[in-house]
C-alpha cells in the first residue's frame, strides 16, 4: 500500500510539474520538446544579398569552431575568424629590387596587408609603397586572401617599391 500510495503521489508531482512547465513555456513562447505551442514562430530575416564570388583554391575540409563567434578579419586562426579556408603555414619567397630573395612564412588565410606587415618589419619599406606581383603577373589586392591567390609553400612573389 506504501508503494501504491508513493507512485501516486511521484506521477501527480511529476504531471504538475510538467503542465507548469508547459504553461510557462507557451506563456513566454519558449518550445519546450515534447509541448507543441500555441504560437506560431517568428518568419525568419530575409537573408542578405550574396556576395560576389572570389577565387578560392581547392575545397578544404572544415576547420571546427564557434559558429555563433563575430569574425574577426584579418585574424586568421583566431576564433570567430571566417572559416572557410583551412589555414596552412606557407614560405613565399619574396624578391626585392635589389636582387635578394627573403623568406616569409605566413598563414595561407593571411590578407596581402599581413603580408605586406610582415615584409615591412624584414626590410624596413612601409606597407602602404609595397607592390606585391605574383610569377605569373598578377598584382596582388590588399584586402585578398594569399590563398585566394593559390600561393602555395616556395612561390616566389616580386616586391617593387612605389
Amino acid at each position: 500500500m506504501r508503494v501504491q500510495h508513493h507512485a501516486q503521489h511521484t506521477l501527480g508531482t511529476r504531471l504538475r510539474r510538467g503542465v507548469t512547465v508547459g504553461l510557462i513555456a507557451a506563456a513566454m513562447a519558449v518550445p519546450v520538446a515534447g509541448i507543441a505551442s500555441a504560437q506560431p514562430a517568428p518568419p525568419a530575416p530575409p537573408a542578405p544579398p550574396a556576395a560576389p564570388a572570389a577565387p578560392v583554391g581547392p575545397e578544404a575540409p572544415a576547420v571546427p569552431g564557434a559558429p555563433g563567434l563575430p569574425a574577426a578579419p584579418g585574424l586568421p586562426g583566431l576564433p570567430g575568424a571566417p572559416l572557410a579556408e583551412s589555414a596552412t603555414s606557407i614560405t613565399l619567397m619574396v624578391n626585392g629590387a635589389d636582387g635578394e630573395s627573403i623568406p616569409v612564412s605566413i598563414d595561407s588565410t593571411a590578407t596581402v596587408k599581413d603580408l605586406k606587415g610582415l615584409i615591412q618589419e624584414q626590410t624596413g619599406v612601409p606597407a602602404a609603397e609595397q607592390q606585391l606581383v605574383t610569377a605569373s603577373d598578377v598584382e596582388l589586392v590588399d584586402s585578398e586572401t594569399l590563398a585566394s591567390y593559390e600561393l602555395a609553400d616556395g612561390d616566389i612573389v616580386t616586391l617593387a617599391v612605389a
